[in-house]
């Protein structure tokens, strides 16, 4: 599967009292994590997102769904469930922009 077609998933985490610090040494382990996980591109760590008001991280990663949970768990983020997403198609050309 190339990485154009990776699915991607969110760990979600509730994470009372989360501090910026917390957030960049989980972005740390977690992309030390699916760095040694993966071959080829099979799993990357995309980022995390704060909601800060619902004490809430959103890890994000592309990859298969297995290699995704085991580099959340290698990572030690404390997340309860694992969740694919969907991106919208409007949006298809202003990503491909991006990543350019």
């Amino acid at each position: 599967m190339s990485q154009h077609q990776q699915r991607e998933y969110l760990a979600e985490c509730f994470w009372p009292g989360v501090t910026e610090q917390d957030l960049h040494l989980l972005d740390e382990r977690a992309a030390a994590s699916a760095a040694e996980l993966s071959q080829d591109g099979q799993v990357r760590y995309l980022g995390s997102l704060l909601m800060r008001e619902d004490e809430v991280v959103l890890c994000r990663f592309a990859g298969a769904e297995e290699l995704v949970r085991r580099a959340a768990e290698r990572a030690a983020i404390p997340f309860e469930r694992i969740l694919e997403t969907a991106v919208s198609p409007w949006n298809a050309d202003s990503r491909e922009s991006a990543s350019e």
